[in-house]
């Protein structure tokens, strides 16, 4: 009974493992381009006008993301009938010991591959976007950057584009743009209201008040 037992417990744990890994791919594209939209919605919040192809892959994403949603349900009743194969398969295992001990092994080493393999795409994706910080900043973290930038010229009134135009060189490609362009966004938000710098209208940003007011 074991030996035919063991084969399925093993081709169940090898499927799970590939949906999984596939899930958190698609997990990943998601948020990427929901990192992109939020982008968009930054330039209109600061009074910016987005480029038109900006606006096209931001709604091609959005219609991708509407087509993969509508075929989740299947994919999910699949999974649900392996799943209660699986738990089919182990109301009978328990009758053997060799099945008991072999299971473990086949479904410890394959989760691990899939977590190692998200942890390299975070990592990757977020060093995609620092390669185009200019070469005087690369060593700081990126709110100290902005910190410089705006104490540099502390009476001048900056808008997230003239920020980005100082921190970031020229040739950087337009879905590393967009993601630079939400994290500066947050930063320059988050600062002004901590009070390290003042805020005005159209998304305006300085170490001066009275700069803020008279722009």
């Amino acid at each position: 009974m074991s030996t035919s037992v063991l084969p399925q417990l093993l081709e169940v744990d090898s499927e799970l493992s590939a949906q999984a890994t596939v899930l958190e791919a698609k997990l990943t594209q998601l948020q990427q381009k929901r990192e992109g939209i939020q982008a968009v919605i930054s330039m209109f919040e600061s009074g910016e006008k987005p480029a038109a192809s900006a606006i096209s892959t931001i709604t091609d994403a959005s219609t991708t993301t509407k087509i993969t949603t509508k075929k989740t349900p299947a994919g999910n009743k699949t999974k649900g009938r392996r799943k209660a194969g699986k738990s089919s398969t182990q109301s009978t295992a328990p009758k053997s010991t060799t099945t008991k001990a072999s299971k473990p092994k086949a479904s410890r080493g394959r989760p691990a591959k899939s977590k190692q393999s998200a942890a390299s795409t975070k990592r990757s994706g977020k060093a995609d976007w620092q390669r185009y910080i200019q070469t005087t900043y690369k060593k700081s973290p990126l709110p100290d950057v902005i910190v410089s930038v705006l104490q540099a010229q502390p009476n001048n009134v900056f808008k997230i584009a003239d920020v980005m135009n100082l921190v970031f060189q020229e040739n950087m490609p337009k879905s590393h743009f967009l993601k630079a362009r939400n994290r500066i966004s947050n930063i320059l938000s988050a600062g002004a209201r901590d009070g390290v710098w003042h805020r005005g209208g159209n998304g305006t940003y300085s170490m001066s008040e009275k700069a803020i007011k008279a722009s």
